[in-house]
């Protein structure tokens, strides 16, 4: 919920929220998008939130800007190394170089389209840098079709563009330090696959997970990073928790002790990403209209410096997004914090989006050609029950006008394939995002959380709005097959326990 809109009378915080539905529940440990409660799994470090609070250190960073000319870094273990048994590794291949230890958050890939992916590293050392990419078939080194010189942004990171590859095709790559023209280290070596051709048909799997706090286990992300058959992966928000960071080096030092775990910097390298944030990439339910503007600026550098984000030219703040996969899917990536205005809640002119997203959002999802359209929406939609309306006013339902707009939007036009996909609260759940009226026959789900305290009203969603809920720690898969136009819902946990598995028809 956001902060600072009626001095006189404030509304609940979601802390005050969850105190108050709390004791509603008998004493039960609610957690709706704080981290203050005590966890359920074992804690590794100091209080949820990451490293010490920000000191004022000075903010040394450049000012925000695009994708550097630069480098990417590899993301877990080496991706086909040396085995007990076998033949020792093709001298061709980059893990025959041994790995280094200057690219401690690993590599990432992210924004795919048919011709392009952007990679990513932070790189510590202070050698010349080379990024090789490589064609595959299965575990198969064809070729190099990329090797060129990157040099590292202010802080070491580097986001490349790749371009001119094959759409549908599979590709690694690592970093490489350079002596000369000797390869002498590498980052890990990451993995991602091109978006298909426009006019593909084919099964595909999705990931997603939300809320994942800097000090517990991420036994989950280490799951799904063992994993090779997902297109791509949702990062819906709360991908680490700044809350007392103001400054870019405060900020940095909190994605550092969220993206170092081996959790991250698995998925990272086996999957490319699709990111936007929630509020704590920023501060605990921060207000767009009255948050300091060099803390906002600050927040948001840090979080497009360790994203493989691609930066519009004409835009480069704008976080909301869309990606197509052949014919199968769109995928649109919201940005449900950034641009809200909380002074317009109840009005009839609403913005939780900004008005130049929703139109671009209502226009994208009547023009697309592809069979599922997934909303990536970091905060839910869904009109929840009982003592979920204390928090009401920090989602979709505190903008009522603007939340009809697009579902009636949606219902008038005659838009089939919508899935909307989110987070934010602490649990999981599959229902239907209205009782009645607009919506009522549209779907929604929650992924994750990936590593949090379980919100204690998750029992409260039952039938008939919803099919399923959970407040076990998890990560979220979309099976989507355009010809049967189903969607397979699995939310897994650590270890690969299956919570739920549910097909449904779009």
């Amino acid at each position: 919920m956001a902060s600072g809109d009626d001095p006189s009378s404030p509304p609940p915080t979601r802390r005050s929220f969850l105190r108050t539905s709390a004791v509603a529940t008998a004493g039960l440990l609610a957690a709706c998008g704080d981290d203050d409660a005590t966890s359920t799994t074992p804690d590794t470090g100091a209080p949820d939130g990451g490293p010490p609070p920000d000191l004022g250190a000075p903010d040394t960073a450049t000012p925000d800007a695009g994708p550097a000319d630069g480098a990417v870094t590899d993301l877990g273990p080496p991706d086909a190394g040396p085995r007990d048994m076998g033949p020792p590794p093709d001298p061709g291949t980059p893990d025959a170089v041994p790995e280094s230890m200057s690219f401690p958050l690993g590599v990432a890939s992210g924004d795919p389209t048919e011709t392009n992916v952007v990679v990513w590293t932070r790189y510590d050392g202070t050698g010349p840098l080379e990024l090789a990419v490589f064609e595959m078939m299965g575990d198969t080194y064809l070729r190099e079709v990329l090797t060129m010189a990157v040099t590292p942004a202010e802080g070491g990171f580097v986001h490349v563009d790749v371009g001119g590859l094959v759409a549908g095709a599979r590709y690694r790559y690592a970093f490489f330090e350079m002596t000369g023209t000797e390869r002498t280290a590498r980052s890990l070596v990451g993995r991602f696959r091109t978006a298909m051709a426009a006019d593909a048909v084919e099964t595909l799997v999705f990931g997603a997970c939300s809320c994942t706090s800097n000090t517990r286990s991420l036994e989950t992300l280490e799951h799904a990073g063992g994993r090779d058959d997902m297109t791509a992966f949702l990062l819906l928000g709360d991908t680490t928790y700044n809350d007392s960071a103001e400054t870019r080096v405060g900020y940095r030092a909190y994605w550092e002790t969220s993206l170092e775990r081996e959790g991250y910097r698995a998925l990272r390298r086996m999957t490319p990403v699709l990111a936007t944030w929630d509020d704590h990439e920023v501060d605990n339910d921060f207000n767009p209209e009255t948050i300091d503007a060099d803390r906002i600026a600050a927040a948001r550098g840090a979080f497009f410096e360790h994203l493989p984000i691609r930066r519009s030219a004409e835009a480069p703040d704008r976080i909301w997004r869309s990606f197509r996969f052949g014919a199968t899917a769109e995928v649109f990536v919201l940005d449900c914090r950034g641009e809200r205005r909380p002074s317009t809640r109840d009005t009839p002119a609403a913005e939780y989006l900004s008005r130049a997203q929703m139109d671009w959002l209502k226009a994208g999802l009547a023009a697309s050609p592809c069979v599922f359209k997934l909303v990536a929406n970091s905060v839910p939609i869904s009109d929840f029950p009982g003592f979920f309306d204390f928090a009401q006013r920090d989602r979709w339902e505190g903008y009522p006008a603007q939340r009809e707009e697009i579902l009636r939007y949606i219902d008038d036009m005659g838009i089939g394939g919508v899935l909307w996909i989110a987070g934010d609260f602490h649990l999981a759940s599959i229902g239907r995002v209205s009782t009645s009226g607009p919506g009522s026959a549209a779907l929604e789900v929650l992924a994750g959380p990936g590593a949090q305290t379980a919100n204690a009203l998750w029992p409260m969603l039952t039938a008939p709005q919803f099919d399923w809920a959970s407040g076990t720690n998890n990560y979220t898969t979309f099976e989507l097959d355009p010809t049967a136009r189903t969607v397979r819902v699995r939310h897994i946990a650590a270890e690969g326990e299956m919570l739920t598995d549910r097909t449904y028809e779009l």
